[in-house]
C-alpha cells in the first residue's frame, strides 16, 4: 500500500530525505553520461534551511501501486515537487467520480482522469478543465492462452471477457474498439473478475475467454505463464487521452494557477529523467523509488516487469506519438477526435466544442 497519503515523518525531515535521493540519482545520471537528472530540493536563498513549501493535495483515481503512476511517484520521491515550491501530499481516492469530486467540493487542486470517463461529466457542464495531457493513449492489454487466443477484436465476437469492474473504464474502451470493428457490443459478455494473474487459471477452465488487465498485470502474467497471450487485442487503438484536470475557478485564482503550473513543471521533469534513464535500464529511478520506502507493489520489486512497464511508458504512453506535442502538451486535434468518436459510437450527445474544455496557458514554460 502506498505510504503517500500522509507525511510519516516531520516535513523537514522528509525534506532532508528527498535531497538525498536527488542528488545520489542525479549523481547516478552524470556518471553514466545520460541528458538531465533530478533535481534538488528547493531551498531559501542564502540560508541552510529550506524554503517553505506550499501545501497541495493531489488524487489519484486509483491507490499509488502501479507505473502507471510513476510520474506523480517520481516527482514525490525524487524530490521533484520540493524544487518547485510544493509540499504535495498524493491522496487516493476510488475511481474518476470521486476524484472529480474531490476537485469540485475543494478538496483537491488537480488530479488526472481519462477522457472516457470525463467527457461525459465536461459535456454535462460540471466545471472541470484540462490543464495538460499524461498519456496519450491506453495501456489496456487483452490475457488469454494459447489455447484460444484474443489477438483482435474479431476474437471476442461470442466471447466472455472479464474486467475489473462493469461499467468502467474498461469496459468503455472495449465497447469503442468493438464499436470501431462493426462488432455489436451486445455480442460480448461480461464479467467482473479479479484483475491478477490468478483470473488466468479461470480462463484456462474455460469459464472466461479472456480479461481485460493494466499493462503492470500483464507483463508480469505473461513471465511467469507460459500458456499466458497478451496482446492489446485492438483496445490501444481506441482513442483515450488521460490528462490533468484542475476546476475552473482555480484556473482563475493567481495563487492556484501558479501552484498547478509548479506542479505540472515538476511532473514534465520527473517525466524527462525517467526517459532519460532508460538507457540504463531505469536503474536510478527505480532506485529511488524503492529505497523511499514511500511505495510498495509487486512490479516494482521485479526488475523485468518494472523495466518492461517503463519501457512502454516512456516510448508509447507519455509521448505523443505524432510528434505534434511535447510532454504534458495538449494534442487538440487528438482531443477534438476523440471528443468525436465518443460521439459518434453514442456515449456523448455531442453538438459542443470540446476545446472550450481545455487550455494549455498553465503548462510549464519549455
Amino acid at each position: 500500500m502506498t505510504t503517500a497519503t500522509a507525511h510519516p515523518a516531520p516535513r523537514s525531515r522528509r525534506r532532508i530525505l528527498r535531497t538525498a535521493a536527488a542528488l545520489l540519482a542525479a549523481g547516478a545520471l552524470a556518471l553514466s553520461g545520460c541528458a538531465g537528472g533530478t533535481p534538488d530540493t528547493a531551498s531559501a536563498g542564502d540560508g541552510d534551511e529550506p524554503a517553505e513549501l506550499t501545501p497541495m493535495t493531489v488524487v489519484t483515481f486509483l491507490p499509488l501501486e502501479s507505473f502507471t503512476f510513476t510520474p506523480e511517484m517520481y516527482a514525490y520521491s525524487g524530490g521533484f515537487f520540493e524544487k518547485h515550491g510544493l509540499d504535495v501530499e498524493l491522496q487516493p481516492v476510488q475511481g474518476t467520480s470521486a476524484a472529480i469530486q474531490s476537485l469540485l467540493g475543494g478538496a483537491a487542486v488537480i488530479t488526472r482522469a481519462s477522457t472516457v470517463d470525463v467527457f461525459p461529466a465536461m459535456e454535462d457542464g460540471q466545471p472541470i478543465r484540462s490543464v495538460g495531457t499524461m498519456a496519450y493513449k491506453s495501456n489496456l492489454r487483452m490475457v488469454s492462452v494459447d489455447e484460444q487466443p484474443i489477438e483482435a477484436p474479431e476474437d471476442m465476437e461470442g466471447a466472455t471477457i472479464g474486467m475489473g469492474s462493469v461499467g468502467g473504464t474498461s469496459e468503455k474502451i472495449l465497447d469503442l474498439t468493438l464499436g470501431a470493428a462493426d462488432i455489436p457490443v451486445d455480442a460480448v459478455t461480461r464479467q467482473a473478475v479479479p484483475v491478477t494473474a490468478a483470473t488466468l487459471e479461470v480462463v484456462r477452465q474455460g469459464q472466461l475467454d479472456g480479461y481485460i488487465v493494466s499493462l503492470d498485470t500483464s507483463i508480469g502474467i505473461d513471465a511467469q505463464n507460459d500458456d499466458a497471450v497478451i496482446d492489446d487485442a485492438g483496445l490501444s487503438e481506441a482513442p483515450d487521452i488521460q490528462t490533468w484536470l484542475t476546476t475552473a475557478s482555480n484556473i482563475e485564482d493567481p495563487e492556484q494557477a501558479e501552484n498547478i503550473q509548479a506542479f505540472l513543471a515538476a511532473i514534465r521533469e520527473a517525466v524527462q529523467a525517467v526517459i532519460d534513464d532508460a538507457p540504463n535500464d531505469f536503474e536510478n529511478v527505480l532506485k529511488t523509488l524503492r529505497d523511499s520506502g514511500d511505495w510498495t507493489f509487486p512490479a516494482l520489486e521485479d526488475d523485468e516487469v518494472a523495466t518492461a512497464a517503463l519501457e512502454v511508458y516512456t516510448t508509447e504512453t507519455w509521448v505523443d506519438q505524432s510528434g505534434e506535442a511535447s510532454l504534458l502538451e495538449n494534442n487538440l486535434d487528438a482531443w477534438t477526435a476523440t471528443y468525436d468518436t465518443y460521439v459518434d459510437a453514442g456515449m456523448l450527445e455531442g453538438g459542443q466544442d470540446p476545446t472550450d474544455w481545455i487550455t494549455d496557458e498553465l503548462l510549464p514554460a519549455e
